[in-house]
């Protein structure tokens, strides 16, 4: 197995646009990203406070080859698995894995704010080389058409040795977040595999998964 994919996923959307005055509330059963958490998460941070999900996620008896490093002075939380049977997409995941990653950002405030979010990814991976690389490209299609009318968003471009071998693309709620709280992208790994990943982007607010929104905006 190669190198993890999409690592930029965990980078991409950290930079903020002019808005009007936010709403911090949390994330509703109404919302867009709910929906899209619903649909592909086994484990959904914003349907219960934080604790509960974090432990149906990490206890949940369907992942193997799990990898936890708990947070401490010197490294942040850390948290990888694989799942035995989830299969959310329209095409037949070769190895499903989700991760859930503490990372420092500076948010795009008036004092450029260094804040801890939560990156959630579910990875579905191909190994069927060309047919691989089309079913995540098609994932990532479908996954547009369905949701992306309910966001703003910004396409971009991975590349690798100046080749594009994939797509990612940053979603926006632009009246409620400076950060891009949800993300897709699909990656050419290399002849044999390609992936198809989605990213939440999480701010723990009182045990619970909220938007990422500029301390600003309080």
């Amino acid at each position: 197995m190669r190198r993890f994919p999409l690592m930029i996923a965990l980078m991409a959307g950290l930079h903020g646009y002019s808005q009007e005055p936010p709403d911090p509330e949390q994330v509703s059963k109404d919302d867009a990203i709910f929906q899209v958490a619903r649909h592909y998460l086994r484990s959904n941070p914003y349907n219960i406070h934080f604790s509960a999900f974090l432990n149906h996620l990490i206890n949940d008896p369907t992942l193997s080859n799990k990898t936890i490093q708990k947070r401490s002075d010197t490294s942040f939380f850390f948290f990888r698995g694989v799942y035995s049977n989830h299969n959310p997409y329209s095409f037949n995941a070769s190895r499903t894995e989700v991760r859930l990653v503490e990372h420092r950002v500076v948010m795009e405030d008036s004092l450029s704010t260094v804040d801890t979010l939560l990156f959630y990814q579910l990875i579905g991976y191909s190994f069927s080389g060309v047919a691989g690389t089309e079913s995540v490209k098609k994932e990532f299609s479908k996954f547009d058409r369905k949701y992306g009318k309910q966001f703003y968003s910004e396409p971009g471009e991975v590349k690798k040795e100046g080749e594009i071998v994939g797509m990612i693309k940053n979603y926006y709620f632009l009246n409620l977040t400076v950060l891009s709280p949800l993300s897709i992208s699909w990656e050419k790994l290399d002849e044999y595999q390609s992936a198809f990943t989605i990213t939440f982007r999480i701010k723990l607010r009182q045990n619970i998964a909220t938007l990422p929104i500029s301390p600003d905006d309080h």
